[in-house]
C-alpha cells in the first residue's frame, strides 16, 4: 500500500513494531534471509511463544510477509516500506481526517435519535460527550451577539425540554451560554468571553476539577503493563492489569503513607525518597475487532515477555516481585 493511502493508525503500527528492542532484532535477522520461528528463537535466544507475539505484531504492521513451505511458516521483511523516508510517515492524511468527520457524524447522529423523539428531549445522558451532543443540539434557538432575559431562554429551551432549568445551567456550565445578571448571551465561536462575575476565578477552578474529573472516568480502560523502578539500586516491581488506571496510583499512595503490602519496596521508599521511584506503563495492548482476539491472552503472552526481559523470577535480587504472578 503507498503510503498516502496508509492511515494514521497504520504509520504509527509500523513505527511502534519497529521501537520494540526484541522486534528490531527480528526485523534485522529477517534483513538478511527469511526464517521460521524456531530459527529466529534459537538465534535470539527467546522462547519460539516469545518470538511467534512479535511476529505477529509485525506481520499486523505490515511490515512482513509470509509462505508455506513443505515444513515450516517462513517470514520475510517487506523492505518496501523500510526504504521509504522517516517524513513520509508523518505526512497529512485527508483520508484519515475524513474518515474520523464521518464517524464523529455518525456517533452524533445516533446521540439524536436515541434522546430526541419529535425534536423533543426525551431523557438527558449520563455520559458527559452525549449530554455536550444534546446541548449543542438546542444551542442553534440562541442567536449570535443576541441578548435574551431569563424568560425568553427558558422559553426557547422548553422548546425542546421540559426542564429548562437543568439545560440552562448545564448550557452555561458548558459555556455555550454565558448570563451577567438576567441577561444570556450565546458564547461566540471566535471570541472567547471574558466576564467580570467575581466568583469567576472560583467557577473555573470548580470547572477545572469537574473537567479533569470527567475525562479520568470517560478515558478508556487500557490493558498492559507498568513497572515501577527504583533509580537509586536499578530494582524495579512489575504489574499487569486488564485496567491500567488503577494500580499505579494505587502504589504510588501506599508508599506515601508507609503502608504498602511490598515491604522491601516500601523500606527502600523510606531509605531512598519517593524521587527515587519512577512509575511508569511501558507496554499497552491495542483493541482489535479481529476473530478469535482476546485481551486476557494477549496480557498473558505480554506478562511472559516482560517477566522474560526484566528477569523478575530468574534474578531474585533485581525484582521486589515475591508472588509468581504479576496481574493486579
Amino acid at each position: 500500500m503507498p503510503i498516502r493511502q496508509m492511515s494514521v493508525p497504520g504509520r504509527v503500527a509500523v513505527l511502534k513494531a519497529l521501537a520494540d528492542d526484541t522486534r528490531f532484532k527480528i526485523a534485522r535477522a529477517l534483513l538478511e534471509a527469511p526464517q521460521c520461528t524456531e530459527e529466529l528463537a534459537a538465534r535470539l535466544k527467546r522462547s519460539p511463544g516469545t518470538i511467534s507475539f512479535h511476529l505477529r505484531k509485525l506481520d499486523e504492521a505490515g511490515l512482513v510477509s509470509k509462505h508455506k513451505t513443505q515444513y515450516y511458516l517462513m517470514y520475510s521483511l517487506r523492505t518496501e516500506i523500510l526504504e521509504l523516508p522517516l517524513a513520509a510517515f508523518i505526512q497529512p492524511t485527508t483520508e484519515g481526517k475524513t474518515a474520523e468527520q464521518q464517524r464523529l457524524k455518525q456517533f452524533r447522529q445516533k446521540v439524536i435519535r436515541a434522546f430526541f423523539k419529535n425534536g423533543r428531549l426525551t431523557q438527558m445522558p449520563k455520559q458527559w460527550r452525549k449530554q455536550r451532543i444534546v446541548l449543542e443540539e438546542i444551542l442553534p434557538a440562541f442567536q449570535e451577539g443576541r441578548t435574551y432575559d431569563e424568560s425568553e431562554v427558558n422559553e426557547r429551551i422548553h422548546a425542546f425540554a421540559d426542564d429548562h432549568c437543568l439545560i440552562r445551567r448545564m448550557m452555561i456550565e458548558e459555556q455555550l451560554l454565558t448570563r451577567s445578571g438576567q441577561d444570556y448571551r450565546r458564547v461566540s465561536k471566535e471570541t472567547p468571553q471574558m466576564t467580570s462575575n467575581p466568583t469567576a476565578s472560583s467557577i473555573d477552578e470548580h470547572t477545572s476539577k469537574k473537567d479533569a474529573k470527567r475525562a479520568y472516568l470517560e478515558a478508556p480502560r487500557q490493558a498492559g503493563i507498568f513497572r515501577i523502578t527504583n533509580q537509586k539500586n536499578g530494582r524495579v516491581y512489575l504489574g499487569s492489569s486488564l485496567n491500567l488506571h488503577g494500580p499505579l496510583n494505587k502504589h504510588q499512595f501506599t508508599l506515601s503513607i508507609g503502608a504498602h503490602i511490598n515491604k522491601a519496596m516500601q523500606a527502600d521508599w523510606k531509605k531512598d525518597g519517593e524521587e527515587s521511584f519512577a512509575f511508569e506503563v511501558v507496554e499497552v495492548i491495542a483493541p482489535s475487532d479481529k476473530p478469535g482476539f482476546n485481551i486476557e491472552d494477549e496480557l498473558s503472552l505480554l506478562e511472559d515477555i516482560w517477566i522474560e526481559k526484566e528477569q523478575i523470577f530468574t534474578n531474585p535480587g533485581r525484582a521486589y516481585n515475591r508472588r509468581k504472578k504479576i496481574r493486579e
